[in-house]
């Protein structure tokens, strides 16, 4: 086995496996190792930091055209519509090819995937002299299509990287199912390349929430609550960070529920201003649908922050330990979690006491804890 590590990617842009797939690659250059990043779309310079050691290897020339898609059939032109659809087929059927081709040409190494088509096409076609290491970075949410892939189509995969321990020993059954015993199921989380600086910083009365805008983030549950606790505390501010989709509705939303005074939308921004933003604020709020293991929960809490959340099926419970650092909330029970919060904001002794226990849990994800597990498989 040589040095060479290859990682797949689809894109890197903004978003959780993309700055994953960053920090794991800095992490092995700083270990010597050559790292090459397979990346199927050009979409502009990449959204984290990357050590310029790394090689970035675009496979395509093409960007996937979602968008024009819907603006096609928004225009109900049949040549813009037929033209897009083309174009669609297209992307879909290299974004797959080039991947197995890349995957084909490669004779030693160790090969990382981080999405399930990646992984099912690392297990059909990586060559057999290599390491083959898949990652599920999110919940398999029990899509019928992820568990039989799980189940079947990764007997040639020599160890599968899950991020909570019910990720593993769920997969690990599948997989016993299917009759694969040979693929090694391991837990090792995501980790944060270094601690953040938090002496002398102002905290303000802010709660703070980051993410797309998006149906799973479930931003429009965090202003339900909102509607709770501002009418109790009216001098603090809830402040949403992040873009997309249901931005302007989630506006429209806080205007409806009568607390458009005491929420902001601050858009996207740069993730060294989130930073800046979560250190400024008091608690950070989490009410999504669904997790994997998310960067920002543990990035509050090296912020700092006291964390909230909804006890969803995976990610925040592998996180926060409830009643120390943070709460645990039954997911959809809206009034217990404006409790919680107002629970923290009246009490500002329990408050001093759940940020000391945030950053002690902070460092149980740092890079050399985290390294350490993939260095366990690796070598």
């Amino acid at each position: 086995m040589n040095n060479k590590i290859y990682i797949t990617a689809l894109h890197l842009m903004h978003g959780g496996i993309e700055m994953a797939i960053s920090l794991l690659s800095n992490a092995f250059i700083k270990r010597g190792y050559d790292v090459t990043i397979l990346c199927v779309y050009n979409l502009g310079e990449p959204a984290y930091f990357l050590d310029e050691k790394i090689k970035i290897e675009y496979l395509t020339s093409v960007h996937p055209n979602k968008e024009e898609i819907k603006a096609a059939i928004r225009s109900k032109n049949p040549v813009k519509m037929f033209k897009e659809a083309l174009y669609g087929i297209k992307v879909l059927t290299l974004k797959q090819s080039c991947i197995k081709k890349a995957f084909s040409e490669i004779n030693d190494g160790i090969v990382i995937s981080t999405r399930n088509e990646h992984s099912v096409l690392l297990s059909k076609y990586g060559n057999k002299n290599v390491l083959k290491i898949a990652q599920l970075h999110h919940d398999h949410c029990f899509k019928k299509s992820l568990l039989n892939d799980i189940k079947n189509n990764y007997h040639n995969i020599d160890h599968f990287v899950l991020l909570t321990d019910t990720l593993t020993a769920e997969s690990e059954e599948l997989m016993s199912k299917g009759n694969n015993h040979h693929t090694n199921c391991v837990t090792i989380e995501n980790f944060l390349e270094s601690e953040v600086d938090v002496a002398n910083i102002n905290r303000t009365k802010t709660v703070v929430a980051v993410g797309r805008m998006h149906p799973v983030k479930a931003f429009d549950r965090l202003l339900k609550v909102w509607v709770e606790v501002s009418s109790k505390h009216p001098d603090w501010c809830l402040k949403l960070i992040g873009g997309g989709d249901e931005l302007e509705s989630l506006k429209a939303l806080s205007k409806e529920l009568g607390i458009e005074s005491t929420v902001v939308f601050t858009g996207p921004l740069d993730h060294d201003k989130v930073i800046d933003e979560m250190k400024s604020a008091s608690i950070f709020a989490m009410t999504s649908l669904s997790e994997g293991f998310p960067f920002v929960l543990i990035e509050a809490l090296s912020c700092g922050l006291p964390a909230i959340a909804y006890d969803v099926r995976v990610g925040p419970r592998a996180i926060i330990k409830d009643n120390e650092n943070g709460y645990l909330v039954k997911d959809g029970e809206c009034l217990d979690f404006a409790k919680r919060l107002c629970t923290l904001i009246e009490d500002k002794d329990k408050l001093s006491a759940f940020s000391a226990k945030a950053l002690v849990r902070a460092n149980d994800f740092s890079e050399e804890t985290i390294l350490n597990k993939w260095m366990s498989i690796i070598n």
